[in-house]
């Protein structure tokens, strides 16, 4: 029932144009990625730490988040990570309807664009909610919504030990083609890369590659 029911998944996401994995082609490449930020002391210390591994990742970023953070946003570019749209409210209630839904997103777009010269081509919707508006505006833009294969629970941790916890769960879970979820907004997310990235060097993961096959795709 299980392998039926992530079948039926893979097709709607192939219909509706969600992309959730890299592909059987992928190699030994997985992908970062990190919502909820950017956070001004959270995030460069997450960009420090995967400068050291090589690696590159997606950042979806919420617009009301960026605040005095814009240089956060340069530092990712620069380093050569990709910024995707998380969305300008980030409603945590009922989703709104598809042209409430389409202007925030399109604020978190001219926001973004403001910021770094050129708006994003990726979208994830707030907390992975998949809806009629969720799905529809992003393409309405031209934007890929992109969802993920491993979910670390990287939120709810609170504390270095459940942090590295977490870390050796989800390096024991990731194969190849794998799009990893983090949120950079946490600041215990830091002890957990610290353990996470070196195991993923260790099995051989190339955690700069995902990111150009995701935008080939």
């Amino acid at each position: 029932m299980k392998r039926f029911r992530q079948l039926c998944k893979s097709a709607l996401f192939k219909v509706c144009g969600v992309v959730h994995h890299l592909g059987n082609q992928s190699g030994n490449a997985i992908l970062l990625t990190f919502d909820d930020g950017p956070d001004p002391t959270v995030t460069p210390e997450v960009l420090a730490r995967l400068e050291k591994y090589r690696a590159r990742g997606v950042f979806f970023i919420i617009g009301n988040r960026v605040g005095s953070a814009g240089w956060v946003l340069k530092a990712m570019t620069d380093q050569g990570h990709v910024i995707g749209n998380h969305g300008y409210q980030h409603p945590l209630g009922r989703q709104p309807w598809l042209l409430p839904y389409l202007r925030d997103i399109i604020q978190c777009q001219t926001m973004i664009g403001s910021l770094v010269g050129r708006p994003p081509t990726l979208f994830r919707p707030p907390l992975g909610w998949l809806s009629f508006a969720s799905l529809l505006a992003p393409r309405l833009i031209g934007m890929k919504t992109v969802m993920w294969t491993a979910d670390a629970g990287d939120w709810k941790v609170r504390s270095d030990k459940e942090a590295v916890t977490c870390a050796e769960q989800l390096s024991r879970m990731i194969g190849p083609g794998d799009i990893v979820l983090l949120h950079d907004f946490n600041p215990f997310l830091l002890p957990l890369l610290d353990t996470l990235l070196p195991n993923l060097a260790a099995r051989g993961f190339d955690l700069a590659k995902g990111v150009t096959l995701l935008e080939s795709r």
